[in-house]
């Protein structure tokens, strides 16, 4: 079951909003602009969600408290 817990999900603009404690609005560009970092490399993203784990990474890397 910890195999599950450690998969990366997905993040929608409320929960980004949220971790960043931003408007959603704002969250959405966020988003954009990840996602279309990884559209350039290439990789699949699904508009207006964005992989946890790339979030993470960019926004608390090494802040292993932070994890949500």
């Amino acid at each position: 079951m910890s195999e599950q817990k450690d998969k990366p999900t997905m993040l929608n603009a409320g929960q980004v909003a949220e971790r960043l404690n931003m408007s959603k609005g704002y969250a959405y560009k966020i988003i954009r602009e990840m996602n279309d970092e990884q559209e350039a490399l290439g990789r699949p993203v699904v508009k207006g969600r964005v992989r946890s784990d790339h979030f993470e990474r960019r926004y608390f890397a090494g802040d292993e408290d932070a994890r949500i």
